[in-house]
């Protein structure tokens, strides 16, 4: 009984896996096969598809250059013989073995267009720029090696090179020396170093009592034969103290109210001597008529010396004029870097 009951269950179990492998082909088409071509693309063996790259990203190829393109464009003839071996050879390597062999036949016969570039690319002349443009470069900014450091508010006692005044147009260049050495870390600025600048602002004295004005604004400095890029005001003109960077002519509205009042003054003096000439005569027309003489200077003299405010502003400042060799302050308001 038990044999034939184990012999049922085995019976049992290959029906079971015969029906399954039955249901599973009539659900599952057949897929075709894959070309041999196929086999490259798969990863080998043991290779996570999934797991991260250990190779180094590629980097793109770069542009070729002018001369190479001329070197492609000038071998037709090269390109044509390898034709045939490109038709026969579909594959990458047969490829790879072609564009070998265009390049071994570029490199043993060189065009005419690479021998005529080359020469001419040779042949340009070199320019030495002088300007150093270090104050907006980033490059140099961060390169203390090969820098040398003015620090903001630097200040170097320099000496006019031309007579300049308020009449002085604006744009006009003006040119300075320094007078003595100044130092700063590890560089030394020798006297006789020049300094550029140019005329921002000028105007001549103007009503309401405002003087001339100068604005000058240095931007250049020459040193070692080189020409730097700097930002720099004047702080001390001819012995005098600049604020904000205007040279002034004296303000002159409270020195104008004295003087608009010397018409009504002059007046008064006037009539006050009429007014004496009348009370001298004995006839007694005139000694009526000396008060009204009297009474007239005195009102112009008040109504003067009331509106001399109002008078004053019309009356103009003071003009500037600075001559040659007249002692000026510098001072830098932005850090200034020199090459080493």
């Amino acid at each position: 009984m038990k044999k034939i009951f184990a012999q049922f269950l085995l019976i049992c179990f290959l029906f079971c896996g015969f029906s399954a492998d039955i249901f599973a082909k009539e659900s599952l088409p057949d897929l075709p096969d894959l070309p041999p071509e196929f086999d490259t693309v798969l990863p080998p063996d043991g290779m996570d598809v999934f797991s991260p790259s250990t190779t180094p990203a590629q980097i793109a190829p770069q542009k070729p250059e002018p001369a190479a393109q001329t070197v492609q464009t000038s071998l037709p003839k090269t390109s044509a013989s390898s034709q045939p071996t490109t038709q026969k050879t579909q594959t990458n390597s047969s490829q790879k073995t072609v564009q070998t062999n265009t390049a071994k036949s570029a490199a043993s016969s060189p065009s005419k267009s690479l021998v005529t570039t080359t020469p001419a690319a040779q042949q340009k002349p070199v320019q030495t720029v002088q300007k150093v443009n270090t104050s907006n470069n980033s490059y140099y900014k961060n390169n203390t090696k090969i820098t040398y450091k003015l620090p903001k508010g630097k200040k170097f006692k320099v000496r006019l090179q031309q007579t300049i005044s308020s009449s002085t147009p604006q744009g006009t260049q003006i040119s300075f020396v320094s007078r003595y050495p100044e130092t700063s870390t590890y560089i030394t600025i020798p006297a006789g170093t020049v300094f550029k600048g140019r005329v921002t602002n000028s105007h001549k004295p103007q009503i309401t009592g405002n003087g001339g004005l100068i604005v000058i604004n240095v931007d250049r400095m020459i040193y070692n034969g080189r020409t730097y890029e700097i930002d720099a005001k004047v702080s001390i003109a001819n012995e005098k103290r600049i604020f904000f960077n205007n040279i002034k002519g004296k303000r002159m509205y409270f020195q104008s109210i004295p003087k608009s009042i010397k018409p009504g003054a002059n007046y008064f003096k006037k009539m006050w001597k009429v007014t004496k000439k009348l009370a001298k005569n004995e006839s007694g027309v005139e000694i009526i008529l000396t008060p009204f003489s009297f009474v007239a200077g005195t009102v112009v003299y008040v109504v003067n010396v009331v509106a001399s405010p109002v008078l004053a502003i019309f009356y103009k400042g003071n003009s500037i004029t600075i001559p040659k060799d007249s002692p000026f302050t510098i001072q830098l308001r932005e850090d200034a870097l020199l090459l080493k």
